[in-house]
């Protein structure tokens, strides 16, 4: 007799995606699962790249459900997330990621092996890489020092150039670098690590099969330090100081780059993922409890969803995934990471990562989670620097329009009272979730604060 397999709802939110899209489809058609339990849903949000015509003429066994309205990621997300009374598991994988054909039994065996252990598992996330193959150049001082602004830091990477070409616009630091500081003599324009003495990594996109790159660059310290650089498997040990150290080594085999190995919760409140930007090097190899779970690619119980809600719909896009992480972990559900589950992401494809677009809703959503499931005190927080926020961003616009002797853009302003409004207007809303989440509490506060991780 052959025992049926849990019936798994795959979600994918599709805006303009068009082959992006299509390809990610494509790849989940061909997971190893019985295909009479795998249903593949696809969200369009009013969309006018023609998939949805695509959908309906060559994909009869995905499932589509139209809005006509951009309903962005959460409310998109939600669309596919009711009526789930057959369904046993609900994954979400962004239209941007391709999975591995072997994705999903590993993410399901750690529900099973939860169930036996008596654990209430509410999600299990795979190891979400960038779809680039790259060269990575790592960096590790021995010790930190205190720099001019009280930061701490370990040494300065400055004149980097590969294969003799100056390639700052291309490379991109992991966040364990600070960001560009300009020059503050005796130190030159560069990117200092931070404080921890722990790897540190700048990489660049190069083919599957590309020949070795020869990296030049400088290490300089605020004291004499030592430090180990260069590519995996032929690290240097260096002595660096404020005079600093010219560095020359070939990178060799390209290694593939971390965008999630779970979620954490970091250090000043704020969500974000495991491992993001870093070279997979295998230090997420091992299978783990995480605070929090990415939405780009992940498994969700219907159990865990019925009890502890779906997306906010005020979110419409990012924090969403950590707001319902928190919610449900206050509920007393965990979540777990398992690497056996590869999953290739394009991250931020649709809204860009670094855009006006992008920065507000983090902040927004952000601020939003804190005061619906933070401590009081830091809830209070969040809620007062939105309105230091919008004070210094009207501030700062009109004191450099009326240095230039120009009037504030009426533009501009109009668009910071309409982002702060979106706040405003979302509290309530946010203040009667905490109050409702607060009386159904099973893990304390304090039980949260110690999750926090520095990166």
């Amino acid at each position: 007799m052959v025992t049926a397999r849990p019936k798994v709802r795959v979600v994918v939110v599709n805006f303009d995606g068009g082959a992006v899209t299509r390809r990610c489809i494509d790849a989940l058609l061909v997971t190893h699962y019985p295909a009479e339990s795998l249903e593949i849903v696809v969200v369009d949000n009013a969309s006018v790249d023609g998939l949805n015509w695509v959908l309906k003429e060559q994909y009869p066994q995905v499932t589509l459900i139209e809005s006509n309205i951009n309903e962005g990621f959460a409310r998109g997300c939600n669309l596919a997330m009711r009526d789930l009374d057959s369904i046993d598991y609900v994954a979400l994988i962004n239209n941007d990621a391709i999975v591995d054909p072997d994705w999903l039994q590993p993410l399901l065996d750690v529900f099973d092996a939860g169930a036996a252990e008596g654990a209430r598992i509410g999600a299990v996330t795979p190891k979400l890489l960038l779809n680039v193959h790259a060269h990575a150049l790592l960096v590790q001082p021995d010790h930190s020092s205190t720099f001019v602004d009280e930061r701490e830091v370990g040494v300065l990477l400055s004149g980097l150039t590969i294969d003799g070409d100056d390639r700052r616009d291309d490379v991109r630091y992991d966040e364990r670098f600070w960001g560009l500081e300009p020059p503050r003599p005796p130190y030159p324009a560069g990117n200092w690590t931070k404080g921890i003495a722990r790897q540190s990594s700048v990489w660049w996109s190069v083919a599957a099969d590309a020949a070795p790159s020869l990296v030049r660059c400088t290490l300089t310290s605020c004291e004499p330090m030592q430090a180990t650089v260069g590519g995996a498997g032929a690290l240097q040990t260096v002595g660096v100081h404020a005079a600093g150290t010219e560095i020359e080594c070939s990178i060799g085999t390209p290694v593939r780059i971390l965008n999630s190995a779970g979620g954490g919760l970091y250090k000043g409140w704020f969500g974000g993922d495991r491992g993001f930007l870093e070279p997979d090097l295998g230090q997420y190899d091992e299978p783990a409890e995480v605070f929090s779970w990415c939405g780009g690619a992940v498994v969700l119980s219907t159990e865990y969803l019925r009890d502890a809600g779906i997306f906010d719909p005020k979110y419409f896009l990012y924090y969403e995934d950590f707001d319902l992480s928190w919610r449900g972990r206050t509920l007393g559900w965990t979540y777990r990471y398992e690497p056996r589950s590869v999953v290739y992401h394009e991250h931020a494809y649709s809204s860009k990562a670094g855009s006006a677009f992008f920065e507000f809703w983090v902040d927004r959503n952000r601020r939003l989670t804190l005061m619906k499931n933070a401590p009081a005190s830091v809830a209070v927080r969040a809620a007062a620097g939105a309105i230091t926020r919008i004070v210094r961003r009207l501030a700062e616009h009109t004191g450099g329009q009326l240095r230039r002797r120009r009037p504030p853009s009426p533009t501009v302003v109009r668009i910071e009272l309409r982002q702060f409004a979106s706040f405003v207007g979302a509290v309530p809303d946010a203040l009667r979730q905490r109050r409702a989440l607060n009386r159904r509490r099973i893990v304390p506060h304090s039980a949260i604060e110690p999750w926090t991780i520095t990166k």
